[in-house]
């Protein structure tokens, strides 16, 4: 009785010892099965008219040559909003959060990644923050300079955001960067959210550092964060807000979750900070 109940303990180790080990080299060598989940369907344009959001598709290249498209919205008050989207789905799932903004005057551009919405591509932080500067550039081209574009991440598109913020200050101080459930990286997001010990630091090469870059972005900075956030939980966006320089705002809003700041009314906070100088 003794020896079957020390070998059925030693099988349930090597069994728990063999799936943690198997867990970690997918982490590893596959890190984009975990952290994104795009659709490779491309974005009804007409469906986005029909729902309010009058936008045009613009098709173009990042420096690398990977041909991209995205969707805009002209403005009437001379300043544009650049959104970087989250990880999941494709335009068509968040462009419902620039029609307020675009209601309020503002020009609105959705710029669509690699790997996302019919575009081939590798999925990486390096491919998609080229993306997301080649949308800023589309901007450009329309005449817009940085005081006049506002850059908007939500969620893993925090990260893009910041990072063209940051490396793009090159060509002027921006208008503002706002932040909707961002975190600091995604390492120590993992840490909060799975509840065992992994060495997601080692594991984790493609780390989405925002943390890194945050407080040499020279411009006001606006990060609103959800209360009962069991995705990226609001202990991530409150070290990102730490880190940031000032000026710089933080929302966190009562009962919220990952998804649904929208139904919070989180653009009417972002419309009211915008419009202080």
């Amino acid at each position: 009785m003794k020896n079957r109940f020390c070998k059925t303990i030693f099988k349930l180790i090597l069994l728990f010892v063999t799936v943690y080990a198997v867990l970690c080299f997918a982490i590893y060598l596959f890190p984009e099965l975990f952290v994104n989940h795009p659709s490779d369907k491309v974005s009804d344009i007409e469906k986005a008219r029909e729902k309010g959001y009058p936008a045009e598709l613009m098709s173009y290249k990042a420096k690398d040559g990977t041909k991209l498209y995205g969707w805009y919205t002209k403005g009437t008050n001379g300043k544009a909003i650049l959104f970087a989207h989250g990880n999941a789905m494709n335009l068509e799932r968040f462009y419902h959060k620039l029609i307020p903004l675009a209601n309020a005057g503002y020009a609105t551009f959705l710029p669509e990644y690699r790997g996302y919405g019919g575009i081939k591509g590798k999925i990486n932080s390096h491919n998609l923050t080229l993306d997301t500067i080649a949308g800023l550039e589309e901007l450009y081209k329309l005449g817009y300079k940085n005081e006049d574009i506002i850059i908007y991440g939500m969620s893993l598109g925090s990260h893009m955001a910041t990072a063209t913020a940051y490396y793009m200050k090159k060509n002027g101080k921006f208008d503002a960067l706002v932040l909707e459930v961002p975190f600091d990286n995604l390492p120590n997001t993992a840490k909060n959210v799975i509840p065992f010990y992994m060495p997601f630091d080692f594991l984790m090469k493609d780390k989405y550092d925002s943390l890194s870059l945050i407080s040499e972005v020279d411009t006001r900075v606006l990060i609103m964060a959800a209360e009962k956030d069991v995705i990226v939980p609001n202990q991530r966006a409150k070290a990102l807000y730490q880190a940031a320089a000032e000026p710089k705002n933080f929302i966190l809003y009562e009962n919220g979750k990952h998804s649904y700041l929208y139904a919070k009314a989180n653009y009417k906070d972002m419309l009211k900070w915008l419009s202080l100088r």
